[in-house]
């Protein structure tokens, strides 16, 4: 078996003169491209490295740009010189600078001798497509791609947005069926050298030379034309983040690799010195395919993947933004209570939670005009400013952070209807809170209020619309929270049941409660209920039993529909 390899490299080339050292070593034929980026002294220090190895050529430098016809030629002007100077080999393999073997090459080799006629290259057609993660997918094929999509973005962009306004179309070529796939494969020297003489040629690479990421898809669909038999796989393991960035490898790496069932891995990192040392070594033993388990070796990148779009529970990670996660990974590292509605029916709340029980307590974190009565120079835990500006900027991530730093604690803080309601959307769909309603609470605000009626009803009627808004996000279907909703008349004439109710999930420092929280004045309460209710005021209340009508406030006639 005769074995060749086309080497892609542009950065790390001592490394590199390490590989293509070792494939020599072990009989193997390689051409060389060093991207035209690359300086010339970078270069002749490789060369440099490399001299004298008969069987190492390197090949006409090219200006290799990502997503550009600029790879697709290098590897074209590499494949030529490779079969030109060693026109006998069996298979030709494609890898880069940054490679390494997973498997000693003397195994390889003995592998593509029990498939001589087997083509390797991962060959997915679009009409089925799973493979492209992020991106165009047929539309690489029919648009036209002049512009760069790293270095001209906007005018790549427009260009695309323009041709699907004007229905451009580019024509397929005929008996051309647009595959795609990994950039690395492995062919046999009969299947490139057909592909490298088609009489079509020409036409072929003009064609793909206008296709975004062509080098994902030229031999992946040219060797459909000529291969007698392919294996739609990769002989080099390649794995892609979300963004379709390669995974790195590290020398931690190591133990895992043999459950791969490929032959070598990229992209290793350079400073992977062990990886080196280790896949590099001419004694190396075999590493069976019988004992591969591609699944478990590709469930720690999957997790990965995971973790980088979703974050850790309680911790955002820079990619989690864009895909508001917290309805599936909770945003918060701990159980923690939020509190409607108890900041109307009790002074010093925060400070009874923190006496009489097991929680850490905060006042209202999100009061539009202040952080927990904080001043605007003072810091939570962690350094994290009590400062206005900075929790409306991304309250999301202001609590997590928040209760990150005591998350061996459960935490507690207030919320009425008229603090930061950006916020409602996340405590909705955190499993990790519990949102404890007194409902209507706010009637005592307006009960303690000197006002006249007319004011009472309009703001009654204000509150009643928002307080019906966040129970709507409460009850949706995806919610996840906790709702404990108590109410407001079972909260003024039977407190400590309702203090219990309230706190029972949090465990209490005492067996039964001894010290209430101070209570605001509830006098009057059962007649403004029925007030505003015969003022076309839907409210859940029932007044105490035995008692009249409060003195000063007259019964009114119910309002009338005109």
């Amino acid at each position: 078996m005769k074995l060749g390899f086309i080497v892609l490299a542009h950065q790390g080339l001592d490394r590199t003169a390490q590989l293509v050292s070792h494939l020599s070593d072990e009989g193997c034929s390689i051409a060389v491209h060093i991207d035209k980026h690359v300086a010339s002294s970078d270069f002749n220090g490789l060369k440099k490295a490399l001299d004298g190895r008969e069987n190492v050529w390197f090949t006409k430098r090219t200006h290799c740009e990502w997503g550009r016809f600029s790879l697709v030629q290098a590897t074209l002007d590499a494949a030529t010189e490779l079969l030109e100077r060693a026109p006998k080999l069996d298979h030709i393999c494609l890898i880069s600078g940054s490679c390494l073997p997973i498997r000693p090459i003397k195994q390889m080799k003995k592998f593509l001798a029990r498939n001589k006629q087997v083509d390797f290259i991962e060959s997915v057609s679009v009409a089925n497509n799973f493979w492209v993660k992020d991106g165009l997918n047929e539309e690489r094929f029919t648009l036209y791609f002049p512009f760069s999509w790293r270095n001209q973005r906007r005018l790549f962009d427009r260009s695309v947005d323009l041709q699907r306004k004007l229905g451009v179309k580019r024509k397929v070529p005929d008996d051309v069926i647009p595959h795609i796939g990994s950039q690395w494969w492995c062919l046999t020297a009969k299947t490139l050298r057909a592909i490298l003489n088609d009489k079509r040629r020409q036409y072929f690479d003009n064609y793909f030379s206008w296709s975004w990421i062509p080098d994902e898809s030229y031999f992946q669909t040219l060797t459909r034309l000529h291969a007698r038999k392919i294996e739609s796989r990769s002989l080099t393991f390649s794995r892609f983040d979300y963004l379709g960035r390669p995974f790195t490898l590290y020398d931690d790496h190591l133990p895992e690799l043999s459950k791969s069932n490929c032959f070598f891995a990229r992209k290793i990192w350079h400073g992977a010195d062990k990886l080196y040392e280790t896949l590099l070594s001419p004694d190396r033993a075999n590493q069976p395919l019988s004992t591969a388990d591609p699944k478990a070796f590709e469930a720690p990148f999957e997790a990965a993947d995971e973790l980088r779009c979703e974050g850790g529970v309680g911790r955002f990670h820079q990619g989690r933004f864009p895909y508001n996660q917290s309805k599936n990974n909770s945003a918060t590292a701990c159980d923690f209570t939020v509190f409607v509605g108890f900041r109307k029916l009790y002074d010093g709340f925060p400070d009874w939670v923190a006496k009489n029980t097991d929680a850490k307590s905060y006042g209202s974190l999100f009061a539009r005009s202040h952080v927990a009565g904080r001043p605007a120079d003072g810091h939570f835990a962690g350094n994290l400013p009590a400062e206005m500006r900075v929790r409306n900027r991304n309250p999301k991530g202001y609590l997590s952070n928040l209760l990150w730093m005591n998350r061996h604690e459960h935490q507690t803080f207030l919320f009425d209807f008229r603090d930061h309601p950006t916020i409602t959307k996340t405590i909705a769909f955190e499993h990790r809170a519990t949102i404890v309603m007194i409902q209507h609470a706010w009637l005592l605000e307006l009960l303690n209020k000197q006002t006249t009626f007319d004011n009472i009803l309009t703001n009654a009627r204000r509150y009643h619309k928002l307080e019906q808004t966040f129970l709507a996000e409460l009850d949706k279907k995806d919610a996840a929270s906790t709702v404990v909703n108590l109410p407001l008349d079972f909260a003024v004439h039977d407190p400590v049941k309702a203090l219990e109710k309230a706190t029972a999930h949090i465990g209490l420092r005492r067996r039964t409660l001894k010290a209430m929280p101070f209570r605001v004045n509830t006098d009057g309460l059962d007649g403004l209920v029925r007030r505003l209710r015969n003022n076309g005021l839907p409210l859940v209340y029932q007044p105490a039993p035995g008692k009249g009508d409060p003195v000063g406030l007259s019964f009114e006639k119910p309002y009338v529909v005109k």
